[in-house]
């Protein structure tokens, strides 16, 4: 079907809930999901809108306030990290025979990336009112971000296995290059001033209430 992101006679909302059901089937492992995903351009710009939306905001909110080059460079950090993610990913499916699925992939990727975000949420929530005390505690907080980690790390595996439809092995190896070009950038960010430290952000305490 070579529509856009909202094919004729779909709705926003009958779209919206399409990608919703594709993410969660593949969240779950179910391979169905990436056929609720269009593959063409107009759905890998609608699959990148929320991050740019993000971005700008963040990027404005700089404006209004006094200038942090901290912060700056976070911004400038996770926009270099997308667009590292998608360029690799696109070279790669070129150099395996698959850009033909490449965008369907992308945007399925992108739309699959607010999962952990979310899950992470939902788990620290779930602690805090379990186990209050020990919740905030950075020990509890790295186990968290190490278990939903991996389990990003799986979901880009089964995304990029069963969207270019390539064997797992080339997954795996897709996932770790993506990976470690985007870890490159943030020891980058690290090593050179003002020294922007993202894992001292993921292991810092939450604020008491």
């Amino acid at each position: 079907m070579k529509s856009g992101s909202i094919p004729p006679g779909e709705t926003p909302a009958g779209a919206a809930s399409r990608i919703i059901t594709g993410t969660l089937q593949l969240a779950r492992g179910d391979a169905q999901g990436i056929e609720a995903f269009r593959n063409t351009p107009e759905a890998l710009l609608s699959a990148l809108a929320p991050s740019v939306a993000l971005f700008v905001v963040m990027g404005l909110s700089q404006l209004t306030q006094r200038f942090d080059a901290m912060q700056v460079t976070k911004v400038l950090i996770l926009i270099a990290a997308l667009l590292t993610r998608l360029v690799i990913s696109q070279l790669a499916a070129a150099f395996w025979g698959r850009e033909s699925l490449w965008t369907r992939y992308a945007t399925a990727l992108l739309w699959c990336g607010w999962l952990p975000v979310v899950v992470s949420l939902f788990a620290l929530t779930i602690v805090q009112l379990i186990l209050p005390g020990i919740g905030s505690l950075p020990a509890a907080l790295g186990v968290i971000m190490l278990g939903v980690e991996l389990y990003e790390l799986w979901l880009g595996w089964f995304i990029a296995r069963k969207g270019l439809q390539i064997s797992g092995g080339k997954a795996a190896g897709l996932v770790v290059l993506m990976n470690v070009s985007v870890a490159a950038l943030y020891l980058i960010a690290a090593l050179f001033p003002p020294h922007y430290n993202a894992l001292h952000e993921l292991v810092a305490p939450l604020p008491k209430s």
